[in-house]
């Protein structure tokens, strides 16, 4: 048993390699690039130098084998768009034992020596292939100098020499090298395509396990395919050939999902004791906070994205139809503003978790600030909901202020009814003014409440105290379309402290100077919308030098 035993541990392949692409069209997710490449063979528009980037594991290294296996492929008289892999060229670059296809780690060979002996070996002949070819891995590893070496050899290679570069850092090559390559970039996969994938494997290795652990795995490798067959490698590893989902949150560390449904149902409802519950459940098990805020705010993408896409856009491609029958309560509670918001403060606890003494504390700070944005009146229904006041009455915190009706115009003098005489009693008068103040913009309110009235047939008096007089005054055309619309007459508004005010003591120039400056800032209508809106009045005011 012993002996059968090691012979099967030594022979075990892991998923990673035994279900590598070996031709283009088993490639994963980059159908462009693998059509590009097969063209230009084809045509026999063959490139000198290749360049493949893009994220980790989304099958670089395994196309740069692919094209050197179609490249050198004994099966045909020349370059072949789809490799035999039954020849000896195919067969030896498939376990990378070709003499003439190298492959070249670029963070352990990043020297110039490395790369001179390179071009010391580029001016012999294949040994007996078609072509000479360098596959160097993490090309931007190399130093400065050794990209330099290459240079010459790249701008004029030998006819029978071919270099393909592979690299997850474009950024960091040399214009010079860019300017000499032809480019090719490989996008990360999405959830679902990876997933597709592992359910291929799942069927051929007779593995039950669910869809959504596999979406699971798929969302854990972040776009790429060797991430995700690894990681379904260490699962099978612990579960065996039956993966129960619990196994899999167990052995990945992965948040559960019912926890991220529960805490954005608990911001909807504003249960502050439901989010520190669900803090208390991640603090059981250990798991890490970043990575619960991580996952929360993908949860929370997902449900801005029910919130605005069609359910025929490409942007619900990786959401199953389960996932969207969920989202869409959350969909619907939420505004487009308060996603927005909900995303930017996990955002900021995210970074703070990074650094925090207490990460406890600092998730569960976050996490309440999101029950308490609920709580704040967005800016659009506050300007509403002053607007209504203006109009009258409150508005509705729920529903922005209906249109006013418009009135009816007034018929001809001849026609109108003989208008009821007005009030002339001190308590009408008083009750008139306080229900100007109480429907009258804000700004205008304190200097109504600090006055008093009374009636003089059509006019109204109001005695103004000396403090509010000069914005009275600037605003006596609003006081009196205030007191008609209240009364339902056509009474003249006067200032009794007018004439107290021409009997008082002149102004010096100074205190002149400042009561037209706060006049005239008065007028304003950033300043009028600010006393609106918060109530206030203009104490002082100082010309700025």
């Amino acid at each position: 048993m012993g002996p059968t035993a090691s012979s099967s541990f030594m022979s075990y392949q892991v998923l990673a390699r035994r279900y590598r692409p070996m031709t283009f069209s088993e490639v994963l997710g980059q159908s462009t690039v693998m059509r590009t490449l097969q063209n230009a063979i084809a045509a026999g528009r063959i490139g000198h130098a290749f360049l493949f980037s893009g994220a980790r594991g989304v099958g670089k290294t395994t196309s740069a084998r692919i094209l050197a296996k179609a490249l050198n492929c004994a099966s045909g008289p020349g370059p072949t768009s789809e490799p035999c892999l039954k020849c000896a060229s195919c067969e030896e670059i498939a376990r990378g034992m070709s003499l003439d296809v190298q492959e070249i780690d670029g963070a352990s060979n990043n020297g110039v020596e490395s790369v001179r002996e390179l071009r010391e070996s580029a001016r012999y002949n294949p040994a007996r292939d078609r072509f000479k070819i360098w596959i160097i891995d993490e090309v931007h590893m190399l130093s400065t100098a050794a990209f330099n070496a290459l240079l010459k050899t790249l701008e004029e290679p030998p006819p029978r020499v071919k270099f393909i570069f592979a690299t997850t850092e474009y950024h960091k090559i040399p214009e010079t090298i860019l300017s000499r390559c032809q480019q090719y970039d490989f996008r990360m996969l999405g959830i679902r395509e990876i997933a597709g994938h592992l359910r291929v494997v799942a069927t051929k290795d007779q593995i039950r396990v669910s869809d959504a652990a596999l979406e699971a795995i798929a969302r854990t490798a972040e776009g790429s395919v060797r991430d995700a067959l690894s990681l379904f490698d260490q699962v099978l590893s612990f579960s065996g050939p039956e993966v129960e989902d619990r196994d899999l949150q167990a052995l990945l560390g992965l948040v559960d999902r019912e926890l991220l449904f529960a805490v954005s149902e608990a911001t909807v409802r504003g249960d502050s004791l439901r989010l520190l519950e669900a803090v208390e459940k991640l603090s059981d098990y250990g798991a890490d906070y970043r990575n619960f805020v991580r996952e929360l705010q993908l949860h929370f993408r997902e449900v801005l994205l029910r919130k605005l896409a069609p359910e025929s856009s490409a942007l619900l491609g990786n959401l199953g139809a389960e996932a969207q029958r969920r989202l869409s309560p959350l969909a619907e509670a939420f505004s487009e503003e308060d996603l927005v918001r909900v995303l930017d403060v996990l955002a900021r606890c995210e970074a703070d978790l990074r650094w925090a003494q207490d990460p406890r504390v600092t998730l569960e700070l976050g996490l309440l600030k999101l029950v308490q944005m609920r709580r704040l009146l967005p800016f659009a229904e506050l300007v509403a909901r002053v607007e209504g006041m203006l109009a009258g009455g409150l508005a509705p915190s729920s529903a922005p202020p209906r249109a006013a009706a418009p009135r009816p115009p007034l018929p001809p003098a001849a026609e109108r009814a003989p208008a009821k005489p007005a009030p002339s009693e001190a308590g009408d008068a008083a009750a008139l003014l306080a229900q100007m103040a109480s429907q009258t913009r804000p700004s205008l309110a304190p200097a109504l409440r600090a006055a008093s009235a009374r009636l003089d047939g059509e006019a109204l008096i109001l005695d103004v105290s000396g403090d509010f007089h000069s914005f009275a005054s600037a605003h006596l055309d609003e006081l009196q379309a205030l007191a008609r619309k209240v009364s339902g007459q056509r009474l003249e508004v006067r200032l009794a402290s007018e004439s107290a005010a021409a009997l008082a003591p002149a102004p010096s120039a100074a205190d002149e100077g400042r009561r037209r400056l706060r006049e005239r800032a008065e007028r304003e209508p950033g300043v009028q919308e600010a006393l609106d809106l918060f109530g206030a009045r203009v104490v002082d005011v100082r010309e700025s030098k």
